[in-house]
């Protein structure tokens, strides 16, 4: 079996101070099935290891879209001819740069669709607007809703959903939020890609599994790494946040004293790795 761990990595300085702790994950887990596969312009690919497959591509620029979203870009850019690689693979996981792998992922092989969870349709007016637009443009809504964005599937079926949520995001960015951005927890421009693979989601998949103790698991979490096979960042100042990391807030922290079967532990000391 062939695995492939899928990030976009942009050129902002945070980013790539981000990925270095997600590579040093990989690096630590020592996976026998798995690669990592790193998406993005050619100019950011020196900051890949050489044991990565680099995979570069030319970005749209756009400013409407683009220059106002570039989170659409993780997305977009499995669109792209380059993304044929990934055809080569079993399975693969299309993730954050912000996230760590652990050594439950070596074990970690469901056997159809996966998602972390997410936090997006808290209210009934987002959850009815997603299905307003998915009847619009004539797609299936299942009713399944905050869908994280990690996603574990085939590849064939993986740069589908990529496919449709890219279209949909132009679409409402273009449309929906053109001259209102909303407000979080409401109907809001700033998750407009994650209602567009929460559609694109419902529309290919026939049985999604909604995992978040296997993916998207917080970096705040006491738990065993064992039981998490991924781990992601949320919004907080508590252990692990990325926040405090990037602000220098653990710089000077001695990695003997770390847990390492703790979750915000393990990615306390895979952050701190990236400083040798």
């Amino acid at each position: 079996m062939k695995r492939a761990v899928v990030v976009f990595l942009d050129s902002k300085p945070d980013q790539i101070k981000l990925f270095k702790c997600l590579y040093a994950s990989f690096d630590y887990i020592k996976s026998s099935d798995t690669s990592l596969v790193v998406f993005g312009e050619a100019s950011v690919m020196k900051w890949v290891p050489k044991n990565c497959i680099k995979v570069p591509v030319q970005l749209e620029d756009d400013p409407a879209i683009y220059s106002e979203y570039p989170y659409i870009y993780s997305l977009s850019s499995l669109t792209k001819k380059e993304a044929s690689i990934l055809l080569h693979f079993d399975w693969i996981l299309k993730t954050d740069v912000d996230t760590f792998l652990t050594p439950a992922w070596n074990s970690f092989h469901p056997t159809g669709y996966t998602v972390g969870k997410g936090a997006y349709a808290s209210t009934k007016e987002v959850k009815s607007r997603i299905i307003e637009i998915s009847n619009q443009f004539n797609l299936r809504h299942q009713g399944r809703f905050n869908i994280g964005s990690t996603h574990y599937g085939k590849p064939s079926l993986l740069l589908k959903v990529a496919d449709t949520a890219t279209e949909l995001t132009k679409y409402l960015l273009l449309k929906e939020f053109i001259i209102n951005k909303g407000a979080w927890p409401s109907w809001y421009f700033g998750v407009c890609s994650l209602y567009a693979s929460d559609i694109a989601v419902n529309h290919h998949v026939d049985n999604i599994s909604i995992s978040p103790n296997k993916l998207d698991h917080p970096s705040t979490s006491p738990n065993s790494i064992y039981h998490h096979p991924h781990i992601h960042c949320w919004h907080t100042d508590h252990l692990f946040s990325k926040f405090a990391y990037l602000r220098g807030d653990y710089d000077n922290t001695d990695p003997k004293k770390l847990d390492m079967n703790k979750v915000h532990d393990y990615c306390l000391y895979n952050a701190i790795a990236t400083q040798d």
